[in-house]
């Protein structure tokens, strides 16, 4: 938020509820720099909560980042309200459409890439990783029988 967009929010949202507390630019700098990198509704949803919980003669920074602080963290830790897209495949339903609808070829070469990782992924689709070892088993054997 730039200065400007704060000092407007500041009129707005903080000096209505304490309209006897003199500000001055000061102290409008202070409150700035404490809490400007969040956002407008952020900001005001913690002047709203320092206001009902606490009811000082006049604000408290610190107390106002201390609810902005928690106002945060909790958006962090709550899970996105976003759907996931109607197209999307979860892991288990991509191998099971492979083993069932793609090419041959198209199946090995994706069991080719995920058994350079090692033996744990065969269960994603055991006929082409089954396949590919006995082709890396002949092309090893092959060189040694000539």
């Amino acid at each position: 938020m730039t200065k400007h967009e704060f000092a407007d929010w500041f009129a707005a949202q903080v000096q209505p509820r304490w309209p006897s507390w003199q500000v001055n630019a000061i102290v409008l700098n202070d409150w700035y720099v404490a809490l400007g990198r969040y956002d407008a509704g952020t900001l005001t949803q913690a002047v709203r909560q320092h206001k009902i919980d606490d009811d000082p003669i006049r604000p408290s920074i610190r107390l106002v980042r201390a609810q902005v602080r928690r106002i945060a963290a909790d958006a962090m830790t709550r899970p996105p309200k976003t759907e996931p897209p109607a197209d999307m495949v979860t892991g288990t339903e991509f191998w099971r459409q492979a083993r069932t609808t793609f090419a041959w070829q198209r199946r090995i070469t994706l069991m080719e890439n995920l058994a350079k990782l090692g033996p744990q992924f065969r269960d994603r689709d055991p006929e082409a990783y089954d396949w590919i070892r006995e082709q890396r088993t002949a092309q090893a054997a092959g060189p040694a029988a000539s």
